[in-house]
């Protein structure tokens, strides 16, 4: 049996059925010679698994998902990025963050489930700040800025922060124009 949460939590993020769970334990084991299995153990049979089985992703292209960093060394730092779906492969999606592309796992991602109309609104924005995020010379407050605005996942921006948004946008002469 494992003795520790690592061990086991690659299982539980895989959301295999019970038999399939058990079988991935049974795999591991042997593969650590009949001792407790590791998790990197773990992981490398629900990887091979998950290949054999197929689960589809649930993500498609536009969507908007948050960052979910978890076991992820790559993804320290992001804990509640959201972006846009850029890419969707078989086990990973690409996500389009305020301060670049993130090529993640399906487990590391959170769909906002989010209506259409609001999509197209987190969408624009995010063209928005990566515009921000692109100026080279730009002041250590537009960084605040697009730090809070990049963990704010919400379909909509205060008066404040539109305002903001608008004010650091004129400052450094660019020019948005809604997109319908």
């Amino acid at each position: 049996m494992p003795t520790n949460e690592r061990q086991l939590r690659f299982l539980a993020k895989a959301e295999l059925e019970p038999a399939v769970q058990a079988d991935v334990l049974q795999q591991a084991v042997e593969q650590a010679g009949n001792k407790i299995p590791s998790g990197r153990i773990v992981k490398d049979v629900v990887d091979r698994i998950r290949e054999r089985t197929k689960v589809p992703n649930p993500h498609h292209v536009g969507e908007i998902c948050i960052l979910l960093p978890k076991d992820n060394p790559d993804l320290r730092g992001k804990a509640g990025y959201w972006g846009v779906v850029s890419h969707v492969g078989e086990y990973s999606c690409t996500l389009q963050t305020w301060d670049g592309d993130y090529t993640v796992k399906i487990e590391h991602l959170k769909s906002l489930e989010l209506l259409d109309e609001d999509c197209r609104f987190m969408q624009q924005l995010c063209i928005r700040l990566r515009q921000l995020n692109q100026l080279a010379s730009r002041d250590s407050s537009v960084d605040w800025l697009l730090q809070g605005l990049g963990q704010q996942a919400k379909p909509y921006l205060s008066s404040l922060h539109a305002k903001l948004l608008a004010a650091v946008e004129r400052e450094y002469n660019l020019v948005w124009k809604q997109q319908k």
